[in-house]
């Protein structure tokens, strides 16, 4: 049975730590994603930070039942502008040194693009990008050795560096250590012109056997390294063909129950994080996922 959990900025923003807690509380007790500059714009600013701060926080949120099952700090690690891109590594190192004081080893991020604005950009897919990501990487997993916590990368079709699969397993045969953890949306990782059928092309909705070979295929890859999914669901444009991947999950059309069943075939257990919600029936969304 899957834990379900909530990305927390997707409720929106809140005053306080206690606000938070009192509203993850006012649908469950749960496990959150916690980007706290984003959640709680009044936080202090992250070169502010320390263990004191910290657990000052997350000791609020466990008093409303609300555990961190992922520190979000989703850096640009490929930005363009060098001081900037030395700057976003810095704040993530620093999550990393506050990790316990968080409760959770994992920081979490995206790759990033050459975008400076976060938009697609066509040099993102370049062989200097990829070089330059695992310049950043390189630096992100020696601090996360240092302070005994997890780096956890996330691929994005289509707009950032690590894209695919194949550039996954580059990633990972260039960084074998245990420090790299990977979270898994499957939604962000389907092509942006949908799942291929066995003839290479996409139908609108993908039978179950396109999707089933493409999340196996997925999972083979990730294995033990796997430390939380992000759920949400996706259509394909009707107009264009192309994905539309950030609506709330069983609104489009995944297939979540197969994916439960296949990770528990592979006794697989890790928080499901659930994005792009809707508020108003997020709490009815997580109870059907559960009993998946």
């Amino acid at each position: 049975m899957p834990r379900i959990g909530y990305r927390a900025h997707d409720f929106g923003k809140f005053d306080s730590a206690e606000a938070l807690g009192e509203r993850i509380e006012s649908i469950r007790p749960s496990f959150i994603q916690l980007a706290l500059g984003k959640v709680i714009p009044s936080s202090l600013p992250w070169k502010e930070w320390d263990e004191e701060y910290i657990s000052s926080v997350t000791s609020v949120l466990r008093k409303h039942g609300v555990e961190v099952a992922m520190i979000g700090c989703y850096i640009n690690p490929v930005h363009p502008d060098d001081d900037r891109r030395k700057s976003e590594i810095e704040r993530f190192e620093k999550s990393l040194s506050l990790a316990s004081a968080f409760g959770c080893p994992y920081v979490g991020t995206e790759t990033g693009t050459r975008n400076p604005e976060g938009g697609y950009s066509i040099e993102t897919s370049s062989e200097k990008t990829f070089s330059v990501f695992l310049d950043s990487l390189s630096r992100m997993l020696d601090a996360a050795e240092r302070h005994n916590a997890f780096v956890a990368m996330e691929a994005v079709a289509h707009t950032h560096t690590i894209s695919s699969p194949e550039r996954v397993r580059k990633v990972l045969e260039t960084f074998p250590t245990s420090r790299l953890k990977l979270i898994l949306d499957p939604v962000n990782l389907i092509p942006y012109t949908g799942i291929p059928e066995a003839d290479g092309v996409p139908l609108s909705i993908p039978t179950e056997e396109a999707e089933s070979r493409f999340i196996s295929d997925i999972l083979d890859l990730y294995g033990s390294r796997l430390v939380a999914v992000h759920a949400k669901d996706y259509i394909l444009d009707s107009s264009t063909g192309f994905k539309i991947g950030n609506l709330p999950a069983l609104t489009g059309c995944f297939r979540w129950k197969n994916f439960a069943r296949e990770l528990r075939r592979r006794n697989i257990d890790v928080p499901w994080l659930l994005e792009n919600h809707n508020p108003l029936t997020v709490k009815e969304t997580a109870e059907t996922m559960e009993k998946f």
